[in-house]
């Protein structure tokens, strides 16, 4: 019998009635959800607004009940947590547009917005924003707000088995009650994710002045989503202190969550000891150099304008909120690439950020360093690929070196679908990076006017991005839903 025989006989498909009733109460969480710009569209007095919540609210109700009472098994498979995964991350964009819609935009441009806000994106294109509804704006980041909170807490909770670092981040072992340990997980992330969004609400109310601005702007920080209440971002600020309180919000979100935690149980010299932290702080540093220099020679600023700009932008682009101080077709083509390699590269593993996720690219490097090495000793030396003083897992290994091939094939994939369009080469690649790594920043590519196709091209990378490929890649392969073994 072949080897994929073997395999086959091996395979469990997922069993629908799980799926059925764990979706179920995923869809009774986001009717919870709702009630919260249900609630600010009779505040703001958006009654129109108000009857499409109601309809969300009887959609989802109506539609969770039923499936929620379903009897089945208590043990989730792996590929049927995916499953789920992808799919309430489908099935939240879909619903939301009917809300979206009532603000002026058709089913395909509403589609682009809660996609780009549940994957905490940040591309947009809608216009005139100041002129469009309070709902409107409160909801879209707070959609990235639930977003960004959810995706922490399940993809942690999906990567429990690959590696030392995954169970020293959520403090579980192999000896934990599963449930309480997940349990008390849950209820640390949603603490330490409230109290940080309060503290950016605070700072970003001191420095502007208007709570309206403050909480909405500390939702999308926070999240490290990148939707504004401006046309022009960060530049919309009366006081360059309320654009600096945002990008403070935004380092918060693109650390380890869990790493507050840490800091309160134990000293603030944790954060210090944490590899992650170290390598983010280098390349703040390293990006906002490299692109103070470009703006000073490519885009003529003056020192005081490029010593401003550039680490806002740096910053930006590295913990992928995608919140802007300037056009990004100002900074020029050697700006712009700078800006890609934060984009990819990305935040921290745990945290609310996207792109790669600085922990993979270490492995990436400890893993070519050890590859190195071993060309260069003796064949009966014991050499082991280490990082943060612990050996890294071969599993471990092979899933980060996967999630960065498929960045890359997703990227140059959408790429040429841009490049086919016609788009000039450096812009298109930018938005696609972009959008890939859930980032938010334009080069002036996503607008109202773009194609049908090209935006649900950059949806589909969202998507991709923010779920890191494989819950959505269980969801399609066939395997999945087909139980081979009969």
């Amino acid at each position: 019998m072949p080897l994929h025989d073997h395999t086959a006989l091996l395979q469990k498909p997922v069993r629908l009635g799980v799926v059925g009733k764990y979706l179920g109460q995923l869809l009774l969480v986001m009717a919870v959800l709702a009630i919260i710009p249900l609630a600010a569209s009779l505040i703001f007095m958006e009654y129109h607004l108000t009857l499409r919540y109601i309809i969300v609210e009887i959609i989802l109700l109506t539609t969770g009940l039923p499936l929620m009472r379903i009897s089945a098994s208590t043990d989730i498979q792996t590929n049927e947590g995916l499953v789920i995964t992808g799919l309430i991350f489908i099935l939240s964009p879909l619903i939301m547009t009917i809300p979206v819609m009532g603000s002026g935009l058709n089913f395909i441009d509403a589609l682009f917005e809660t996609v780009s806000a549940f994957t905490t994106t940040g591309l947009s294109v809608a216009t005139q924003l100041q002129q469009q509804p309070q709902t409107f704006l409160f909801a879209r980041t707070y959609m990235q707000w639930i977003g960004g909170l959810g995706i922490v807490i399940l993809t942690i909770a999906l990567l429990l088995r690959p590696g030392a670092y995954i169970r020293k981040l959520i403090e579980l072992d192999e000896s934990s009650d599963f449930v309480s340990s997940a349990r008390m997980y849950a209820r640390r992330i949603l603490t330490i994710y409230i109290v940080l969004t309060g503290i950016c609400t605070g700072l970003i109310w001191m420095a502007d002045g208007n709570f309206f601005n403050a909480i909405t702007h500390a939702f999308s920080a926070v999240s490290t989503g990148g939707f504004s209440n401006f046309d022009n971002s960060l530049a919309g600020f009366h006081s360059p202190f309320g654009a600096i309180s945002v990008i403070l919000g935004c380092i918060f979100g693109a650390l380890p969550l869990l790493l507050y935690f840490h800091i309160r149980q134990h000293s603030f010299l944790m954060i210090y000891r944490d590899v992650q932290v170290r390598t983010i702080v280098f390349l703040f540093l390293f990006i906002s150099l490299a692109l103070t220099w470009v703006l000073l020679h490519d885009s003529q600023m003056t020192f005081r304008e490029a010593v401003f700009h550039a680490p806002l932008m740096a910053i930006s682009a590295q913990t992928t909120a995608g919140f802007a101080s300037l056009d990004v077709t100002q900074i020029g083509a050697h700006g712009m690439l700078i800006l890609m390699m934060a984009m990819f590269t990305g935040g921290a593993l745990g945290s609310t950020a996207g792109g790669i996720k600085l922990y993979r690219m270490l492995i990436f490097w400890q893993a070519l360093s050890f590859m190195l090495k071993k060309a260069t000793v003796t064949p009966h030396a014991v050499i082991l690929p280490r990082l943060a003083g612990k050996n890294l897992e071969t599993d471990e290994i092979n899933r980060a070196l996967l999630v960065i091939l498929l960045f890359i094939f997703t990227i140059t994939c959408a790429w040429l679908v841009f490049l086919f369009s016609g788009y000039e080469p450096l812009a298109a690649l930018f938005e696609v990076v972009s959008a890939t790594a859930t980032v938010g920043l334009s080069s002036g590519i996503t607008d109202i006017d773009l194609s049908p196709h090209l935006k649900l091209t950059l949806c589909l990378c969202m998507l991709l991005g923010r779920l890191e490929f494989f819950a959505l890649l269980v969801l399609v392969y066939p395997s999945t839903w087909t139980n081979r073994r009969s």
